[in-house]
This record gives C-alpha cells, sequence and structure tokens, in this order.
C-alpha cells in the first residue's frame, strides 16, 4: 500500500486508490469497524481526489447528524442497523405527515436488508450494498423519488464503459430494482421505478458453456477409480448426476440411499450448507460411476 499526499483520505494498491477513514471514537458503537475503506475504482489521482473529498463529506454529514440527533442513519457499507436499539424499525420511514417524503438510497438498502435479509448469507447482503454503492457512486445518494431515468442510463453506461458483461449487468439492475421497489413500499409510496426497462445489450461479453464431451467424462472417472480417494468420490459422484459442488460437499451419509429400488441421493439444506433457491431441494437418481 502505498500513500499519495495530493488525494485525501486514501491508499493506493495496485495502482488502485482507496478511500480509508477512521471512524470518531465516540461513534464506533455505531459501526462493525473501526474505519471504513472501500474502492475508488480509479486509477485516476484526480478523480480519486474528488471522490475522496465528496465521501469524507458525506461522512461528516453523518457523523455530525449522529451525533446531534443521535440518529443511527445506515452507512454506505460498513454502519450496521441497530436492530435491538430502542428506537423502532418504522423510524428509518418518513413522516406520514410528509406528503414528499420517503428515503435515500442507502436507507433502502438497509430496510431492504433488515427485512429480506434474516437468516441469508453474507453474499446476499454483500451483493445488495455494492449494487446500491455502485448507484450511490454514479448518481449519488439521493431521495428514491429524485432519481431519474436519466440517472438510470448512466448507472448502465457506467457499467459499459467498464466492460462488464450482459448477464453482470443483469444482476446487478436486478438487485437495485428489488430495494428500490421493497423501500417504496414499505414507506408507501407508488413510484415508477426508473431502473427498470433499461436498455443493454444481455448477450454483451456472455460465453455460452459447452457442456463436457462424453469421453472427457469417462477418462476423469477413470482418474477416479486409479486415485480413490474422498476428493475423487466427490467428482465421481457429480459427473454422473450433475449436482452442485456444494450440494454434494454437503450431504450427510444419511442423504445417500443406495438400498432402495431406485438408488438416489436427497439434496436438501442443512445448517452447514444453504442450498442455492428453494427448489434447489430434490431427489437425484444415482446411476453409472455416480452410484
Amino acid at each position: 500500500m502505498a500513500k499519495d499526499i495530493s488525494v485525501p483520505f486514501s491508499y493506493t494498491k495496485d495502482g488502485i486508490y482507496y478511500f480509508e477513514r477512521r471512524v470518531p471514537r465516540d461513534l464506533q458503537k455505531h459501526y462493525s469497524a473501526s474505519k471504513i475503506a472501500y474502492s475508488l475504482r480509479t486509477r485516476s489521482s484526480s478523480v480519486a481526489a474528488s471522490r475522496a473529498t465528496r465521501a469524507a463529506q458525506q461522512l461528516d454529514e453523518y457523523w455530525y447528524h449522529l451525533r446531534i440527533k443521535g440518529s443511527e442513519l445506515p452507512g454506505k457499507h460498513l454502519l450496521r442497523m441497530q436492530q435491538n436499539a430502542t428506537k423502532a424499525p418504522g423510524s428509518l420511514l418518513p413522516s406520514e405527515h410528509d406528503d414528499n417524503a420517503t428515503v435515500s438510497q442507502s436507507e433502502a438498502v438497509a430496510i431492504y436488508l433488515r427485512l429480506k435479509g434474516q437468516n441469508r448469507p453474507v453474499t446476499f447482503h454483500r451483493a445488495a450494498e455494492r449494487a446500491c454503492g455502485y448507484v450511490i457512486d454514479v448518481c449519488g445518494d439521493k431521495d428514491l423519488l429524485g432519481y431519474s431515468k436519466a440517472d438510470a442510463t448512466r448507472f448502465r453506461d457506467a457499467f459499459i464503459e467498464r466492460k462488464l458483461t450482459g448477464s453482470s449487468i443483469t444482476r446487478i439492475f436486478g438487485t437495485v430494482r428489488s430495494v428500490v421497489n421493497l423501500a417504496a413500499s414499505e414507506v408507501g409510496v407508488n413510484i415508477t421505478n426508473p431502473f427498470t426497462g433499461v436498455y443493454y445489450d444481455r448477450q454483451s461479453g456472455v460465453i455460452e458453456r459447452a457442456p463436457l464431451p462424453a469421453d472427457v467424462i469417462k477418462a476423469v472417472q477413470r482418474e477416479c477409480m486409479k486415485i480413490d480417494d474422498d476428493l475423487r468420490w466427490l467428482v465421481a459422484l457429480i459427473s454422473d448426476t450433475g449436482l452442485r459442488l456444494a450440494e454434494a460437499a454437503g450431504l450427510l451419509r444419511e442423504d445417500l440411499v443406495v438400498d432402495a429400488d431406485i438408488p438416489h441421493v436427497v439434496v436438501r439444506e442443512h445448517p452447514w450448507r444453504r442450498l442455492k433457491t428453494c427448489t434447489s431441494a430434490r431427489v437425484v437418481p444415482l446411476t453409472g460411476m455416480s452410484l
């Protein structure tokens, strides 16, 4: 890591600028870490200086409210929801007497994670925070009613400029739409989501994966028989069932039913291994090398 005195609150790693600022001691109770650090996503010192300065100003404003009003305002990445605090969850909602009030993007993601993030893996939380963090970086942390279609297209153009694949853009837009829709519903406002119906080439950069040829699968299976250890058993099980690696690695012995009329494996959720989707729970016949 290296410091660049021309860019405040920053350091560089592999040529990329990162924002870094320590949380004041009197406010650390609101945070899950002692400092805030994230990539500024640029190699340009002038761009980094602008972004770092803006981030520092936003933090100063947040910290002012935290000190003066005791507000538990959600931070962009590390400020955690105080679910056990005396303030009710509804305190994030706007005043019922303010017809034009809604919530900011950073507040929206906090509402989203509070409602839909229960018992979800850390990757779910990171995906929502990352996607909405992109919105804040490109378009600002606006009130939900303040975003326009021009903001959404600028958001899209930023990803195209970074050469993200169409599937990655689709995933990010899907998360942002879900956050905006749920938060708007929670605060009781009707909104035309500007992040809906944005055009881009969904096939851009997407490479269709070809299935492994049968002779390659047979060669792998022969090697599994030769080496004959637990890792090769796992590969062999996957080779003829199509199970996901995580599904196969998370099985219990009783999930393998080999004495039935049709030998099969029961794929189900365990405390140590979640399923990717609710419909992933299934019974898969054991045949060939997997049996």
